[in-house]
Order: structure tokens, then sequence, then C-alpha cells
């Protein structure tokens, strides 16, 4: 292995516990599930950087007569936690000398803020977003232009994610794969990335 991926979601960071629910609350009672679900749907045009977050925002807040909650919105999908369990496998692996990369489907808020506010310009080598390849990890194409930027042989690199598709993705792009979520545990983690021959 000359490369570790890593997701983002599920994976390096989680959301508060209550996320979705205070989300669902920015808009009357009963319609949380239908606006949450409205503004998921709409996030796929910034997901693969089409649109910013910020145009998506104000559209669908603006359909739910609640425009001047936009900044509240934004604000909210900052609320992050970093898994320090994570973070110090990923220390680990570079202090042996395997570089880890993000490799995450954002939208161009998000990325800024990870990449400044949580310091992943400094925990990583380097990170990778859909919004800025322009396709998320539900293709193989968002794969293969990781390991060309890298100028790896996809065989030699190692994508964690917590959802099976997107590992799936990965592998028919030629990458090796695995999945692994926050609550399998650390141990895991580090079993898993040992199975493949790295360094921990």
């Amino acid at each position: 292995m000359r490369a570790v991926l890593l997701d983002a979601d599920g994976v390096l960071q989680v959301n508060p516990p209550g996320w979705l629910d205070t989300l669902r609350a920015l808009v009357p009672d009963g319609s949380g599930e239908e606006f949450s679900d409205h503004l998921f749907e709409a996030e796929q045009a910034a997901l693969t950087g089409h649109r910013s977050f910020r145009d998506v925002v104000a559209e669908v807040l603006e359909h739910w007569g609640v425009p001047d909650r936009a900044e509240d919105l934004v604000d909210h999908y900052h609320h992050i936690e970093v898994v320090s369990d994570t973070a110090e496998v990923v220390r680990d692996l570079r202090e042996a000398g395997v570089p880890v990369h993000l490799a995450t489907n954002q939208h161009d808020l998000r990325t800024a803020y990870m990449r400044e506010e949580l310091g992943y310009g400094d925990l990583l080598d380097s990170t990778f977003t859909s919004c800025e390849l322009g396709v998320t990890k539900a293709d193989p194409a968002f794969f293969r232009r990781v390991v060309e930027q890298l100028g790896l042989e996809p065989a030699a690199v190692l994508h964690v994610d917590d959802k099976d598709r997107f590992v799936d993705a990965a592998r028919d792009a030629g990458l090796r794969g695995v999945v692994w979520t926050v609550d399998d545990g650390p141990d895991a983690l580090r079993a898993r990335l040992r199975e493949h021959g790295l360094p921990l």
C-alpha cells in the first residue's frame, strides 16, 4: 500500500447527537422530515460542485418560508466532531511513512471549514472532495481522478469508508477497500489496515 484514503463522516468525523433533529427543527413542527429530504436532494448539486451550498440553502429555505434561517443552517453543517481514535491512526500511519488523504462527499462550505477549522490541512497529506472533483464517491470516476492526481497505481491505494456502496465504487476503480465505521472501534480499524500490510 502506497497510500490510504479515509472517508470523513462516519470514519474521521461524526455529527453530534441530535444533529438531524436540530436540522429539522428549523421549519414548523410536522414538516421536518420532508424538509430534510428536500434539502439533502437539493444538496446533491453542491456536492458535485455545480452550485454553491449557500445558494442551495437560500433556495430551499425560501421554499419553506424561513429564508432568515440561512446562517443558522450553514452554521449547523459546521457542527462536526473529530473522532480522536481515527485521528490517532492517521498520525501513526503518517509517522510510519504512509500518506493519508481524505476522500469525501462534501459541498464547498463544509470543505473549507474542515480544512481550515478542523485542522485537516495539517492532519492529512491532502483532501479530495466531491465538489472539487465534480463527481461523488458513488461513481468510480471519483477514485480514478484521485489516484491520477496522486500518481499511483489504483491497486496501491486503500480506501476506508463506512458505506459499502462507496467501497464498491473504489474497488470498481481498481483500489482496495475496507468497510469500517466508528461504531466498530479503533482496534478493528487497525486490524483491517494490518490485513493490507500497513504498519500499525
